[in-house]
C-alpha cells in the first residue's frame, strides 16, 4: 500500500469515525429534548392497552414523549400516596378513586382522559343470584375507598344495602377477587367486563347495560403541577393513545399480543380487546381519548357519599376537557 493510499484508508476510518460519534451525538440530544412523563397503573390493567401499543408503536415518541410506565401493587392508597410525592407524574385507574382524592385534598390534579366507560360488572358467590342477597354478607374490593368499592355502593344502595350493610375485604387485582369468589372468602365482588373470563359469566348479578350507576371506569389522571408545567406534552400523550386505540381496531389479533405489557394473561386480553372493540360507548379506546364530562358529573353524587364536600364542588375542580378534540 502506497503512502497516499494509507493515508486516504486512514482519513477514510477517521471521517467514518466522526460520522458515527455525529449520528450518537444527534440521537444523544433528540432523546434528551423528549419530555419524560411518569405513568403508573395497577399490574394486569389491560384496559390501558391502548397506551401500551402507542409505546410499542412509537407514537409517544413521534409525539417527543419518553413513557416511563410503573406498576404499581397497593390498590388506591399507594397510588395516591406517590402521586402525592411527585414520583409519579400520571395515574391510571377508576375515576372515583382520583375525584375522592381530589375532594378530600389528597392529591391536587385533574381527569384528562380515560380508557374505558361504564365497564363494571357486579358478580356474585355460589347459591347468590340476587343483589339483595348480599345484605350482611362479604364483598371482595381491591383497597379500601377504591374506585370498585365506590361503585359497588352505589350500585347496591338501588337494591336496598348501606354500605354498613356489607363486610369490606381488600383482596387485591380483579384475578385475586375472582379466585376468593371461586373459593367462598368472598360472596361478591366488582369486575371490569375486560377481564370477565367466560367461565364467570354465569356469575354476573349487575351487568354494565343493566346498571343503574353511570360510570367512567378506567380513568387518566394528572398530577396538577406537571399539567400546570407540560399541558402541550398531556395533550400529546393523549393523542398517542388515541392513536394507539384506533391501530387496535384495525389489528384486533396483534392488540391481543400487545395488551400482554400489561401484564394481563392472554385469555384476559383476548376478553379485553373484544368486549372494547366491539363496544358502542363512544368513550371507550376512542380516538381522542376524550373523557366523559356528564359521566364524570353523575359521579359527583356518589363521590359526596364517602367525601360530603364533593357536592358543592364544580366540575372543573374535577376533570380538564380542554385537552382533547
Amino acid at each position: 500500500m502506497s503512502l497516499q493510499s494509507s493515508q486516504m484508508w486512514k482519513y477514510g476510518i477517521v471521517l467514518g469515525l466522526l460520522s458515527l460519534l455525529m449520528v450518537s451525538s444527534v440521537q444523544a440530544q433528540s432523546n434528551t429534548n423528549l419530555v419524560k412523563i411518569r405513568v403508573a397503573g395497577s399490574d394486569t390493567i389491560n384496559a390501558a392497552t391502548p397506551m401500551f401499543a402507542a409505546h410499542r408503536l412509537g407514537y409517544f415518541k413521534e409525539n417527543g414523549i419518553e413513557l416511563v410506565y410503573i406498576t404499581m401493587a397497593g390498590g388506591a392508597s399507594a397510588m395516591s400516596a406517590a402521586m402525592k410525592a411527585k414520583e409519579v407524574d400520571i395515574a391510571l385507574g377508576a375515576a372515583s378513586q382520583y375525584m375522592t382524592d381530589i375532594a378530600r385534598g389528597v392529591v391536587a390534579g385533574k381527569l384528562v382522559g380515560q380508557f374505558t366507560d361504564n365497564n363494571y360488572l357486579i358478580l356474585g358467590g355460589n347459591g347468590i343470584t340476587d343483589p339483595r342477597q348480599l345484605k350482611g354478607k362479604i364483598f371482595g374490593i381491591s383497597s379500601y375507598n377504591g374506585g370498585d368499592q365506590l361503585y359497588a355502593q352505589a350500585v347496591l344502595a338501588h337494591f336496598g344495602i348501606g354500605p354498613d350493610d356489607m363486610t369490606w375485604l381488600p383482596v387485591g387485582t380483579p384475578a385475586s377477587r375472582l379466585s376468593a369468589l371461586i373459593s367462598g372468602r368472598v360472596d361478591a365482588m366488582e369486575m371490569p367486563i375486560t377481564s370477565l373470563p367466560e367461565s364467570a359469566n354465569n356469575r354476573i348479578l349487575v351487568g354494565a347495560d343493566d346498571s343503574p350507576v353511570s360510570f367512567v371506569s378506567s380513568a387518566i389522571f394528572a398530577r396538577q403541577d406537571f399539567l400546570d408545567s407540560n399541558k402541550s406534552q398531556v395533550r400529546s400523550f393523549l393523542k398517542a393513545i388515541g392513536k394507539g386505540s384506533d391501530w387496535i381496531r384495525a389489528n384486533p389479533a396483534q392488540a391481543e399480543v400487545t395488551c400482554l405489557d400489561s401484564g394481563a394473561s392472554l385469555a384476559d386480553c383476548k376478553t379485553a380487546v373484544n368486549v372494547a372493540t366491539t363496544s358502542k360507548n363512544p368513550f371507550t379506546w376512542s380516538s381522542n381519548t376524550g373523557i366523559n364530562g356528564e359521566g364524570i358529573k353523575g359521579m359527583i353524587p356518589i363521590v359526596a357519599a364517602a367525601v360530603p364536600k364533593a357536592k358543592d364542588m364544580p366540575l372543573s375542580e374535577f376533570i380538564d376537557i380542554s385537552l382533547t378534540d
